[in-house]
C-alpha cells in the first residue's frame, strides 16, 4: 500500500517533465524557423538593393573622325566604323566634390568602368586597376553649363595600346540637368550637344606616337529597363 501510495505521489512528474521537454522543443524548432525567416528575408534584401545599386547603361556611337599619323591602329578602326558597349556606375557613390554645381563620382572597383567593342577590338577599364569617374555639372562655370562626363584612366586592350577614354555631352541652355546628382538613367542625348563626344586616346611607347578616335554617340539606354 505504501508503494502504490509513493508512486501515485511521484505519478505527476513524468508528465510535467514531458511537458517541459515538448516546451523546449517546441522553442527550439521556432527559433529556427524564425531565424531561417530572417536570413532569407535579409540576404534577399540585401541582394536587391545590391543589385539596384549598380547602373549600367548601353551605347551605341558611330566613328566620326581618326588622327593616328604614326598608325597606332594598324587599321582596325576606320572612320564610319560602329562603337556598341557599355558603362556600370555604382549609384550610391558619394560626392567627392565639395561644389554644389560639381558632382564627382570617383569609383575604383570592378564591376564599375566601361567597355567598347569596335569591330574586332575591345577598349576597356581594367578591372583589376579601376579609376573610373562619372561628373555631373549642373550651372556651373562662366558661361554657366551643364555637362555629363565619364573617364576611365586605366585601361586594357585586345589590340592597339589604349591610355584614357572619355565621353562628355554640353548643354549651354542649362535646360537638361536640375541638379549635379548622380542619374540613375541614361542621359537624353537630343537634351545635350555632343562636341568632345566618345573618345578613345592611346600610344605605343616605343615610338611615342598617339592616336585619338572621335565618335559620336547615337542611343544610350539603361540595361534591363527604363
Amino acid at each position: 500500500m505504501t508503494t502504490i501510495m509513493r508512486m501515485e505521489a511521484n505519478q505527476p512528474a513524468p508528465t510535467k517533465n514531458r511537458r517541459s521537454r515538448l516546451w523546449y522543443s517546441l522553442l527550439i524548432f521556432l527559433c529556427m524557423i524564425g531565424g531561417l525567416t530572417a536570413y532569407f528575408v535579409l540576404t534577399g534584401w540585401q541582394s536587391s538593393a545590391n543589385a539596384a545599386t549598380l547602373i549600367t547603361i548601353n551605347i551605341t556611337a558611330e566613328v566620326a573622325d581618326i588622327n593616328d599619323p604614326g598608325n597606332v591602329l594598324d587599321g582596325a578602326v576606320e572612320v564610319g566604323d560602329t562603337i556598341k558597349g557599355s558603362y556600370t556606375y555604382d549609384s550610391t557613390t558619394p560626392d567627392s566634390n565639395e561644389a554644389s554645381t560639381v558632382g564627382d563620382y570617383q569609383h575604383s572597383d570592378p564591376p564599375n568602368g566601361i567597355k567598347l567593342n569596335v569591330g574586332e577590338v575591345l577598349f576597356r577599364t581594367d578591372p583589376s586597376n579601376v579609376d573610373f569617374l562619372v561628373e555631373i555639372v549642373n550651372d556651373h562655370g562662366d558661361p554657366a553649363s551643364d555637362n555629363y562626363l565619364l573617364r576611365s584612366h586605366n585601361n586594357i586592350s585586345n589590340g592597339p595600346p589604349v591610355t584614357h577614354i572619355a565621353w562628355q555631352l554640353d548643354d549651354p541652355t542649362l535646360a537638361a540637368l536640375s541638379s549635379d546628382d548622380l542619374p540613375t538613367v541614361p542621359p537624353v542625348l537630343t537634351d545635350w550637344q555632343s562636341v568632345f563626344g566618345l573618345t578613345i586616346e592611346g600610344e605605343d611607347f616605343e615610338s611615342g606616337s598617339s592616336y585619338l578616335i572621335r565618335s559620336h554617340v547615337t542611343s544610350a539606354t539603361k540595361r534591363g529597363g527604363e
